[in-house]
C-alpha cells in the first residue's frame, strides 16, 4: 500500500500527518522532562519519534471509531479522551461480572478482607519512671488508634495485652518513660461478603471492560491503521533497531 508525501499514518479516511506529529514532539520536548529525552538524531530519538506516531495513530484510531460507532455521541472539536470514553462505553455495555466470579474472587483472597486489632490508647511520655507513675488521667494525651507494629518492644507488647480501661505500668521507650491507658479495642476480624461485594464487582467488572476494550481495539488497529514506513512500532523485530522496554 502506498502512502502519501508527509503522512505518518493513514487511519480509516483520517490522516496523521508529519506536521502534527512534529508538534506533539515539539510540545513534548517543551515539558518538564524534556531536558531528559534523547537528541532528535539519536537512535533513541528515532524510536521515541515511532512511540509518538504509535500515540497519534492510536488517538486517531479511537476518534475514528467514535464517529462509525457512536456518532451522536460525537462532535468535532472534543478531545480525544471524550472521544475514548464515549466509545469505551460503547464497546463494553455489554460486559458483565456473574456473581459466582465474584464470590470466587472474595473466597480465595481472604487476606484483602482481613482487619487487624485495633486499639484506642491515650497515653503520656515522660522523662523517668516516677514521673510516669505520677501521670493522672488529665495529663493524658489524645486517643490514638494503633495497630500492631507502630510502637515498639516491651511497650506494644503490654498496649496489646491490657483490657479495655486499663492502666499500663510505665515502659520505656527511645522516647521516654510512657504512661498509657487502653481506651477501647477493636478485635481483628474479616470483611464479610455483602460488606465488599459491590466494592470487589466493580474492581471487577472495570478490568473485565479494560481487556474486552483493549482486544476490540487491537483488532480494529489490525484491520484499519496503516503506518507510513519508518513509522512501524519501535519494538517491530523487522527493525534493525528494534527495541521494546517496559
Amino acid at each position: 500500500m502506498s502512502h502519501r508525501h508527509g503522512v505518518v499514518a493513514e487511519v480509516g479516511d483520517e490522516v496523521v500527518t508529519e506536521a502534527a506529529l512534529a508538534e506533539r514532539l515539539a510540545a513534548i520536548r517543551r515539558g518538564p522532562l524534556g531536558d531528559r529525552l534523547p537528541g532528535e538524531d539519536t537512535p533513541a530519538g528515532v524510536r521515541l519519534r515511532r512511540w509518538v506516531a504509535q500515540l497519534l495513530a492510536a488517538e486517531a484510531l479511537v476518534v475514528h471509531e467514535t464517529r462509525r460507532a457512536v456518532p451522536a455521541q460525537y462532535a468535532r472539536g472534543r478531545t480525544p479522551a471524550d472521544a475514548a470514553a464515549a466509545l469505551f462505553a460503547h464497546v463494553t455495555a455489554g460486559v458483565t461480572v456473574p456473581e459466582e466470579e465474584v464470590r470466587r474472587y472474595y473466597r480465595a483472597n481472604p487476606d484483602l478482607w482481613a482487619r487487624p486489632e485495633v486499639r484506642t490508647v491515650c497515653q503520656a511520655v515522660r522523662p523517668d519512671r516516677a514521673a510516669a507513675l505520677a501521670v493522672r488521667t488529665d495529663e493524658l494525651g489524645p486517643p490514638e488508634r494503633l495497630l500492631r507494629g507502630q510502637l515498639s518492644g516491651a511497650f506494644e507488647n503490654a498496649v496489646f495485652a491490657a483490657a479495655p480501661g486499663e492502666w499500663i505500668a510505665p515502659a520505656r521507650t527511645p522516647f521516654g518513660w510512657h504512661a498509657a491507658v487502653v481506651r477501647a479495642v477493636e478485635p481483628a476480624r474479616t470483611e464479610p461478603y455483602e460488606a465488599v461485594r459491590d466494592a470487589v464487582h466493580a474492581d471487577l467488572l472495570a478490568a473485565a471492560r479494560g481487556s474486552v476494550f483493549d482486544d476490540w481495539l487491537a483488532a480494529r488497529r489490525a484491520e484499519v491503521v496503516r503506518l507510513a514506513p519508518g513509522y512501524e512500532h519501535p519494538g517491530d523485530p523487522s527493525l534493525p533497531d528494534a527495541v521494546h522496554r517496559h
